[in-house]
């Protein structure tokens, strides 16, 4: 696997902290929403949280320390930090296009949501089997 640049990292940091701050300030705007963005957004928010929390800090450690495994591992982290994430927001369902005359969309964004949490449990598998590969090269080495 490529190993992330600085400038990478940094970027991931800059855009979790501003999308961190874009999330926890929507129920601040809620009645401009016209009612799309529901009063339960407030339940996702705290997984959102975690999930975003996880990558801004991991992606901090990693910039100034970088071995392959524990890029594996935080990758595996990050995963299932966003399977958390997606899983949440699937329950809670805090949308509802139904308002504005696109119900159909409620259905699309689940089916979304599917792709998703699916997509994070591969990222969960292949993370981790890299780890344990990379971890196993770092343990070879090491003797």
């Amino acid at each position: 696997m490529k190993e992330k640049k600085t400038g990478d990292l940094v970027a991931s940091v800059i855009f979790n902290v501003i999308f961190l701050v874009f999330v926890n300030t929507i129920p601040l705007w809620l009645q401009a929403t016209r009612g799309v963005i529901t009063d339960t957004w407030s339940g996702v928010l705290w997984a959102m949280n975690i999930s975003i929390g996880s990558q801004i800090a991991g992606n901090l450690f990693l910039l100034f320390y970088r071995p392959r495994w524990l890029s594996e591992l935080l990758g595996a982290v990050f995963s299932a930090t966003a399977l958390l994430s997606v899983i949440v927001f699937f329950i809670v369902f805090p949308l509802d296009f139904s308002r504005i005359g696109l119900a159909w969309l409620n259905t699309l964004l689940r089916i979304l949501c599917m792709i998703g949490m699916a997509g994070s449990l591969v990222g969960i598998i292949v993370h981790l089997v890299r780890f344990l590969g990379e971890a196993g090269r770092a343990l070879v080495k090491a003797t």
